[in-house]
């Protein structure tokens, strides 16, 4: 497992040990410094495979929630884009105004 908290990059470790790999992506709420980290993910995640990544599992949070499904849409495409993947990505809900 690998947090990456913008700021606390000192405390994140690069090295792949197994064919799995868990990453916590907790952004900053900088749209340019949380897009920059994701592009430099997806290119690290491109050297994983060609080292024998199989698994992964990579979890976007941010401190304002809502920006976590545009990130993660962002990486999906990414990596669709970097490792000819499939991925889906999802499509997002229109903001539902009243219960009933």
């Amino acid at each position: 497992m690998i947090v990456d908290t913008a700021g606390r990059r000192d405390m994140m470790h690069m090295r792949l040990t197994t064919s799995t790999a868990f990453i916590r992506f907790v952004g900053c709420n900088v749209d340019q410094i949380d897009y920059q980290r994701i592009d430099d993910w997806v290119e690290r995640i491109v050297q994983w495979k060609e080292a024998g990544l199989k698994q992964l599992f990579f979890f976007v949070h941010q401190n304002v929630e809502k920006s976590s499904p545009l990130f993660s849409a962002y990486l999906i495409e990414k990596l669709n884009k970097r490792l000819n993947l499939r991925i889906h990505v999802p499509a997002f809900a229109n903001e539902q105004k009243q219960l009933f």
